[in-house]
């Protein structure tokens, strides 16, 4: 991962991402990329100096927005980690996508509280958001990180052939740390997926591209997948829920849409959403 995406309001929350992405950055040698969004006049960049004057409250927000980014680029300066910051109003999805294209990020780090915590902005919902519209490996922190290094990750999927790609990303992700491997597929009253016999074909392909990692299957029945999800991630003691994020119609894919934010936003756990951008899928399904 070579630039880091951190969006923040400067919550707590926030701020959890952004000391993982310190740590991640130092580790990789990635450079960070703080962004925030502010609410300011919807015409603030067309307007003179002057005009700028009769609206003190966007004029209070962008000020305070440069020195939060500046104690944050002192400390990155302080590690030698490489960081840029940036702030724009607008639609926040819409900012996020074009500064992702504009600056070449491959990954995303957010904090999110789930749907028990405070209402900060970038938090819950525009978390979901991301996930759902950011083409994007993007790793969702629930709470400040003890340590960068997985020692239990799990994989949730319907293992087709498609999400080889995501778990070949996952597992150049957590290599480094030596990780043991859960790979799961959970079925659900309202979910029918392939018999048995079929996905335990198709796991054994998947723990095949292990190698020497400790490799674990199971196969689930529950309520719903993120309530599978999150029972197996309880009972083993995860410290990381990976997820491919990505579309391959026409098959309809179990770890898609509702499901997959219903996890990003109740998971207690880091989730990380692995998604491509476009080019790679169409470059992927045309190799």
């Amino acid at each position: 991962m070579k630039n880091i995406l951190v969006p923040t309001d400067f919550s707590a929350f926030a701020s959890f991402a952004t000391n993982a992405a310190f740590e991640f950055a130092a580790d990789n040698g990635s450079t960070i990329h703080l962004f925030s969004k502010i609410d300011i006049h919807k015409n603030w960049f067309d307007l003179t100096d002057e005009e700028k004057k009769q609206y003190p409250e966007s004029r209070q927000r962008i000020h305070n927005t440069e020195v939060l980014f500046k104690e944050w680029k002192e400390k990155a300066e302080a590690r030698k980690i490489p960081i840029k910051v940036y702030w724009s109003g607008g639609k926040l999805i819409e900012s996020i996508n074009k500064y992702v294209k504009a600056n070449g990020i491959d990954f995303i780090i957010m904090g999110s509280h789930g749907t028990s915590g405070k209402n900060e902005y970038f938090i819950g919902s525009n978390t979901q958001k991301v996930v759902r519209t950011i083409h994007c490996p993007v790793l969702v922190i629930k709470e400040e990180l003890s340590e960068n290094k997985p020692k239990k990750v799990i994989f949730a999927s319907d293992f087709n052939e498609n999400d080889k790609a995501a778990f070949q990303y996952l597992l150049d992700f957590v290599r480094p740390f030596k990780p043991e491997i859960h790979l799961l597929e959970v079925n659900t009253s309202s979910w029918f997926g392939q018999p048995y016999i079929l996905v335990k074909a198709a796991m054994k392909d998947f723990k095949t591209m292990c190698g020497d990692l400790p490799c674990y299957t199971y196969f689930y029945r529950d309520w719903s997948v993120d309530s599978g999800v999150r029972n197996l991630a309880e009972e083993i003691g995860a410290d990381l829920i990976s997820i491919s994020n990505a579309e391959h119609r026409p098959l309809r894919k179990m770890m898609r849409g509702s499901n997959v934010e219903a996890i990003v936003n109740h998971a207690n756990i880091p989730v990380l959403s692995i998604d491509f951008p476009e080019k790679i899928k169409l470059e992927s399904k045309s190799s």
